[in-house]
């Protein structure tokens, strides 16, 4: 008779091993394994980077803690940022309130030139259908900055080639960056342009919302402006 021992019912070792993977997988699967074997929790230790051996407690305390770091630091810069937007807002919202108070293009200009200077830029105005030659901008040399840079969006935010940027300002800064936003209705009737000695300072990703609401009150503002002119004549 072939004997049979206890040993002989147990299967072999590499059928035992389970890879890591299947351990992950049915931890997954029975999230509550941990809470049916709570002294195995408070057993099992792991090997810290910088404490040595500890707990999985104390493992998942410290991620916590981590965690929480990040999170209070993710807080403080949307608070910076808001900040900086508030005194963003303030500025652009000041200087509209002083254009709606001029009463020509050169006025409308130094208030523009005022923000220019709180923000650290330059700015410039060119007109399509001006008299003054300072002002004048050529619609037709216009017309190939146009189709390249504003083919699919209103507003152009980055750096500019020298003959561009020579269009819109008499001294361009040297390899500096660029917002151009012509302003009017279906047809623009002038461009509106802040420069940056920074290259970096305007990127396309950047919001607009503000300068284009400085154009909107300049193309109201001159339509205004050539009307009064209209009914004085």
């Amino acid at each position: 008779m072939t004997e049979f021992t206890q040993f002989d019912a147990l299967p072999e070792v590499d059928e035992l091993s389970l890879t890591e993977q299947e351990v992950a997988d049915f931890l997954s699967a029975n999230p509550d394994f941990f809470i049916r074997q709570p002294d195995l929790l408070a057993r099992l230790q792991v090997h810290h980077p910088q404490r040595g051996v500890i707990s999985l407690v104390d493992m998942q305390l410290d991620r916590l803690r981590q965690r929480i770091g990040e999170l209070e630091e993710n807080i403080a810069g949307l608070m910076q940022v808001a900040a900086a937007n508030s005194q963003l807002y303030e500025t652009f919202a000041f200087a509209q309130r002083k254009l709606f108070q001029t009463h020509n293009i050169y006025q409308a200009l130094s208030v523009l030139e005022t923000l220019a200077d709180q923000l650290g830029l330059d700015v410039s105005i060119r007109l399509f259908d001006s008299l003054d030659e300072q002002l004048y901008l050529d619609r037709r040399a216009f017309e190939p900055f146009r189709r390249a840079r504003l083919a699919s969006r209103t507003v152009y935010l980055g750096r500019l080639r020298k003959a561009e940027s020579e269009l819109l300002f008499v001294q361009p800064p040297h390899l500096g960056s660029y917002l151009v936003l012509p302003f009017g209705n279906e047809r623009p009737i002038g461009v509106l342009s802040f420069a940056s000695q920074d290259g970096g300072h305007f990127q396309p990703e950047m919001d607009s919302l503000f300068v284009e609401q400085l154009g909107l009150v300049l193309n109201r503002l001159i339509h205004h402006w050539d009307y009064t002119r209209e009914v004085i004549e």
